[in-house]
């Protein structure tokens, strides 16, 4: 799209393409998002990133790349409002560790170190620093990517490998 638009503004194109495009966006984030303000806010996610990476979008896949960032834009949403700071919950609410049978907390614990452990016996040390900053940092496979000078599928390949692997080993614990 953009590189046969050489002419225009891109600002001009991505105005016509967020006209044309923004019912099925609105449509999709609505099927999933009801309260109106997370709507408008993953929207405006959606189009930032977009934006961001416009000089990707083509014609041939430009619907397509569309859906796929309302999809991961929707997941991102959920995955930050299902976390909540401890420090948020009123003292009512804060878990009392004297009430909470002591065998459960052990065995809570127990259960971490394996998972610890397991995290640093990650083999090859790339793999661990890479599950480390995407499922405990929270940062993106493509942010991984771009700041380890890797392609997004070598990422992902060990991000499947260290599952894998803490899997098979904390079955066996």
């Amino acid at each position: 799209m953009w590189s046969l638009n050489k002419h225009n503004n891109d600002e001009q194109v991505f105005h016509k393409l967020v006209h044309k495009y923004n019912p099925l966006i609105y449509s999709l984030i609505y099927k999933k998002i009801q309260k109106g303000d997370d709507i408008f806010d993953v929207f405006q996610n959606i189009l930032m990133h977009l934006w961001e990476h416009k000089d990707r979008l083509s014609v041939e896949n430009i619907e397509g790349i569309i859906i796929k960032t309302c999809i991961q834009e929707i997941a991102i949403f959920y995955r930050r409002s299902t976390k909540i700071d401890i420090c948020e919950l009123p003292i009512t609410e804060k878990i009392d560790p004297s009430v909470e049978d002591l065998s459960l907390i052990e065995e809570k614990e127990q259960y971490l170190e394996v998972i610890e452990n397991a995290i640093e016996d990650l083999y090859p040390p790339l793999r661990q620093k890479i599950f480390k900053m995407n499922k405990l940092d929270g940062i993106t496979q493509e942010l991984i990517a771009i700041n380890l000078n890797l392609s997004k599928r070598t990422v992902e390949h060990h991000i499947s490998k260290a599952i894998i692997f803490l899997k098979n080993r904390i079955q066996k614990s």
